[in-house]
């Protein structure tokens, strides 16, 4: 069927598009989106018609058209396609972005900086500091480094609280 053709009958079966959008609705879909949809399926019912399975070619443009309706609404509900209707602009939002989101290269400086400012901090930590400083950095708790150096708890806290109070005026330097 030449698109001629195809104009007459899609105007000949437009009160069906118009009755399933009064009924149906997809969210997102404009009047364009309908019309094109529309004539898409009625191309391929056209193709797929065979006159002597179905007494009329409106039921069966109808169905089909019933039919791909359906399926809009199911992918315009996917949960996977859900994250294109709470889209938000980042140029936009684009202080909230920049204090909430994590900056890498910020991130790589503050270690950089924290790592000089552990090896400038070494050598002015006493023995027993170095030590309780080193477990700490290790991922120890005060009580496996105080067994491991044969330390008192109250001892390792207390070297542990004095290197933290030197860390802090280095950094203030």
């Amino acid at each position: 069927m030449d698109s001629s053709g195809l104009a007459i009958l899609f105007d000949r079966y437009r009160p069906v598009l118009y009755r399933l959008q009064q009924t149906y609705y997809i969210p997102g879909f404009e009047q364009d989106d309908w019309i094109q949809e529309a004539r898409l399926v009625l191309y391929t019912a056209v193709q797929k018609f065979q006159l002597e399975r179905t007494t009329s070619f409106g039921a069966f443009y109808r169905l089909n058209l019933t039919h791909r309706i359906f399926d809009l609404i199911r992918q315009t509900q996917a949960l996977k396609r859900q994250m294109n209707h709470t889209a938000v602009s980042i140029e936009a939002q684009s202080s909230y972005f920049a204090d909430t989101l994590p900056d890498f290269r910020w991130a790589l400086r503050e270690q950089l900086e924290v790592k000089e400012a552990i090896w400038q901090l070494l050598p002015r930590l006493s023995v027993v500091e170095r030590t309780v400083f080193v477990g700490i950095l290790r991922g120890d708790s005060l009580e496996l480094i105080s067994q491991h150096q044969a330390l008192t708890y109250k001892q390792a806290r207390s070297a542990a609280q004095r290197s933290q109070a030197k860390l802090r005026r280095l950094l203030a330097e």
